[in-house]
């Protein structure tokens, strides 16, 4: 698979938007120690320009434990169909901030919270550094693509593939300082 938009950042971030969004939920893999430990975490926003990912958890649970001492984070993101996907590594930090929690509130969150006052709900922002995307089209066309190579030996186009280098990072006084793009 080549990169397929070599001089134009905004189409990459276009279809890594996409597929992101079209992704029920992120894999959130954080570090404890030299464990790398996953979840599923549904995502709550990305802002405009990629510049955070925002997620909200439990002010207790194990990944805001993990993340306040390490915050490197990888975050993996697959369509239901399993023909697009995107992984993205980043910095990640601990939010508390009930006014963001009230701007980002989901009904959906009633599950694990009572409201946006719920004492217990804090958020993760994710600075994305790099991400990387695949889409190898509708499934019906992967399907017809392996059965052709498989009939012919020819190899057939897979798909897209590229990388966006997305650069914003914490700083280690928490704030955003920007790295080159």
């Amino acid at each position: 698979m080549a990169d397929d938009f070599k001089d134009d950042d905004s189409e990459r971030i276009a279809l890594l938007r996409k597929i992101v969004n079209d992704a029920t939920a992120a894999f959130l893999v954080s570090r404890s120690g030299d464990a790398l430990n996953g979840r599923p975490m549904a995502t709550a926003e990305i802002e405009d320009d990629f510049d955070s990912i925002w997620f909200a958890c439990q002010r207790d649970s194990q990944i805001t434990k993990e993340v306040e001492q390490d915050g490197h984070v990888f975050l993996g993101y697959t369509n239901g169909s399993g023909s697009e996907w995107a992984s993205i590594n980043g910095s990640a930090r601990v939010v508390d901030d009930h006014e963001k929690v009230k701007e980002l509130w989901s009904p959906f969150w009633k599950n694990w919270f009572e409201g946006p006052e719920d004492p217990r709900v804090i958020l993760i922002e994710v600075a994305p550094e790099h991400a990387e995307y695949w889409d190898a089209g509708s499934r019906a066309v992967q399907l017809l693509k392996f059965a052709v190579a498989a009939v012919s030996g020819k190899h057939v186009d897979e798909g897209k593939h590229g990388e966006v280098e997305l650069g914003a990072r914490f700083a280690e006084d928490g704030g955003r300082r920007s790295t080159s793009r």
